[in-house]
């Protein structure tokens, strides 16, 4: 059976928690759950629990924890995704779908053909549609996303070593042996236009290129398809 799930930025160690504002809310006056009723907790650092509600109010609720274990729906492996922004809504279901999948961070990506420049106000709008899709998929840890980084200071940025993806026409078809082991993966996709050949020769000393094929895919496209390939790899 699997209980209504909320999530709780807080140490869940203790016998008791709150949930206020929001969570509270949703639990008292929309899903009109009641003292005696279990619900599942998430810390959004790995940690879950299930919790009794005590008592309720629209503004606070007060649980009882009674048990706490480790998130199990992570990725053996770190995975990363930094990506040009789609335009409009397309971004959120990229975040959405990309939390589900298991991306643990998601780096929004300034390149020399970008169109979409997300500022800050929209990014912490995407972290809260993290923590929704988080609790639909049951992931006890939450997919970062970072500030905009351009090209040049995120290739900087990366470990020298660990697998780096780039989807590239004219690349090589996948293969699951280039990310062999559970060493953290980066993949990178590019604006509508693509990377230009300089972005390219600036990462090509290092990295892989990808090619998904003939058909022209969206950003949000081509980041699902690799991330999901990558993920089936970890399972396999």
């Amino acid at each position: 059976m699997t209980h209504p799930r909320f999530y709780l930025p807080a140490n869940l160690n203790g016998p008791t928690a709150e949930l206020l504002g929001p969570e509270a809310h949703h639990l008292h006056n929309v899903l009109r759950l009641q003292p005696g009723d279990e619900i599942e907790l998430f810390d959004g650092d790995g940690t879950e629990a299930t919790a009794r509600v005590e008592s309720a109010s629209k503004k606070r609720v007060e649980v009882s924890i009674l048990s706490r274990q480790p998130g199990a729906a992570e990725l053996p492996a770190p995975l990363i995704l930094a990506t040009a922004v789609p335009k409009g809504d397309r971004f959120r279901w990229l975040v959405e779908k990309a939390t589900e999948l298991g991306v643990t961070r998601l780096v929004p990506l300034q390149t020399e053909r970008s169109v979409v420049d997300p500022r800050a106000t929209k990014l912490e709008k995407m972290r809260a549609a993290v923590i929704a899709a988080s609790k639909q998929c049951r992931r006890a840890r939450l997919m970062e996303i970072t500030p905009l980084q351009n090209w040049a200071e995120f290739l900087t940025s990366l470990p020298a070593g660990d697998p780096l993806l780039i989807a590239h026409p004219g690349g090589a078809a996948w293969r699951a042996d280039w990310v062999a082991g559970e060493r953290p993966t980066t993949i990178c996709i590019g604006p509508e236009g693509g990377f230009s050949e300089a972005e390219i020769s600036h990462a090509n000393a290092r990295a892989t290129l990808v090619d998904l094929g003939p058909r022209i895919l969206r950003i949000e496209t081509a980041a699902l398809a690799l991330v999901a390939l990558r993920g089936a790899s970890l399972r396999s």
